[in-house]
């Protein structure tokens, strides 16, 4: 069988997984025809084919009310770009970047142009460029939010994004996790066909997520569980197998039974998310 994503071989050279161990789990993402496979031992996720030529959609206009984890990302890591050149890689409608505090500088890198003349109408201040090769100079922090499950090259591309970074400066990256609690039900198909995307060309386990990052030549790499959606998102899962249970099914919970729920997965390790931090 022909693979034609380049993280099929990076995954290869990393000994992620064993061909025998191969599984196919969908014969189709969101959008595509595309196979998607797992690794029965590893529980990593890719798809079989790269699209190189596709294009983003730059028509989407932004919707504040699904921006819930770009502020709930200025919380978690505001304290971090205290006083600190920021660059936000994928950094989208720059909610992350417009709403720090106190940084020394903030700069932003993304291909679609909507997105980046959105920012530049908010802030001025706030340098702009659609590639890396444009940057000349280094920074403190690199974040990278639900971002690199995009690229395709992801050795390469940490290890360029580590030549902007400064002496003890800190990569975070945020990822959907391939043992997603919701993925481990094999009859929730509606969930699969959901979060199997054509742009999304891997899932990645805490064991690969790390090996990528020392890979790359990063050190001190510490990587948690985070679950970003609660026991009422999931209720909309099991019982109208559609997103958008946190909305319709609110008033069955509350923040204290989310809470629990969100820390309970953590404890399991079945998090919909992984958070890794690393320096050079």
């Amino acid at each position: 069988m022909k693979f034609t994503n380049p993280i099929y071989y990076e995954l290869k050279l990393l000994k992620l997984f064993k061909n025998k161990n191969l599984i196919k789990i969908s014969n189709k993402t969101r959008d595509k025809k595309i196979a998607v496979f797992k690794d029965k031992v590893s529980k990593i996720i890719f798809l079989q084919k790269y699209f190189p030529n596709q294009k983003y959609n730059s028509n989407i206009k932004i919707n504040l009310k699904h921006l819930d984890d770009d502020f709930r990302r200025v919380k978690q890591f505001n304290n971090y770009c205290y006083k600190k050149d920021v660059l936000d890689f994928g950094c989208g409608w720059g909610i992350f970047l417009l709403n720090l505090k106190k940084t020394r500088s903030l700069t932003g890198v993304d291909l679609r142009k909507n997105c980046l003349d959105y920012i530049r109408k908010k802030r001025k201040k706030i340098a702009l460029y659609n590639n890396l090769k444009s940057l000349n100079q280094k920074f403190d922090i690199i974040t990278l939010f639900h971002v690199l499950e995009h690229i395709p090259h992801q050795i390469n591309t940490l290890k360029n994004l580590k030549n902007y970074l400064k002496k003890r400066g800190k990569i975070i990256i945020e990822v959907p996790h391939a043992d997603d609690f919701l993925l481990n039900f094999d009859d929730l198909i509606e969930f699969k066909h959901f979060t199997f995307w054509s742009e999304h060309l891997i899932l990645h386990t805490f064991k690969s997520l790390y090996l990528m990052l020392k890979k790359s030549g990063f050190k001190k790499i510490k990587i948690r569980y985070f679950q970003r959606y609660g026991f009422d998102n999931h209720l909309g899962w099991f019982i109208k197998k559609k997103p958008g249970g946190h909305i319709f099914f609110k008033k069955y919970s509350s923040k204290y039974l989310n809470e629990k729920y969100k820390k309970n997965l953590i404890k399991i390790k079945k998090t919909d998310t992984l958070i890794a931090e690393a320096t050079i």
